[in-house]
């Protein structure tokens, strides 16, 4: 199957992976059969696997939608003028926004990806290091007194606490998005910048 960028994607293609996501986190991905998404987009199953011949690939395609559009929105940000902590800021904001947005994918791009062959885990394992390195090097902006090797693991501390805030944030709870965003941010850039090893 020719592979089709994210931004490519037909109205169609967008309700089956939305359908499969919702589908992937209510009874997982290894449980979700192909009939059950055909059912859950309200397709044939001809028609489903004239878009996505396997489940793996509907997968892929949802999990490589997922992280492009983050680093596009990510890349974008970025691309503004700013100091460190502003930028480690804009971070945060696109980050978090980006996994509301599409919070079952981003649970499911944490979670699902192992189940996929090692061919189709390499180009999404390669996005994520992508995320990554964005975020490294906005942290080496922030605090450019570290050592070069320090930067990563700092940055996957990053990812780390805001990939798990998809797990028990509630957006229409007494903290709204925003004020979220700005504190992880003070948080993180407090403790970050008094880092000097």
């Amino acid at each position: 199957m020719p592979r089709v960028r994210a931004d490519d994607y037909d109205a169609k293609t967008q309700t089956i992976l939305d359908s499969a996501a919702g589908l992937f986190a209510k009874v997982g991905y290894p449980n979700a059969k192909m009939q059950d998404i055909a059912q859950a987009c309200g397709a044939s199953k001809s028609m489903l696997y004239h878009y996505f011949p396997t489940k793996d690939d509907l997968l892929f395609a949802m999990l490589e939608e997922h992280l492009q559009k983050l680093i596009a929105g990510l890349e974008e940000a970025l691309a503004q003028p700013g100091s460190g902590p502003e930028r480690l800021a804009a971070y945060v904001q696109v980050y978090a926004q980006k996994s509301s947005h599409s919070r079952r994918r981003h649970v499911i791009a944490m979670n699902d990806v192992k189940f996929l062959p090692k061919a189709l885990q390499t180009p999404l394992l390669a996005l994520e290091t992508r995320v990554t390195d964005i975020a490294s090097d906005v942290l080496r902006q922030v605090n450019p007194r570290l050592d070069d090797a320090a930067y990563k693991p700092y940055a996957m501390l990053l990812i780390g606490m805001l990939n798990w805030t998809d797990y028990w944030y509630k957006p229409g709870g007494a903290m709204k998005p925003a004020e979220l965003c700005e504190r992880i941010s003070r948080l993180y850039l407090k403790g970050f910048m008094d880092e000097t090893g």
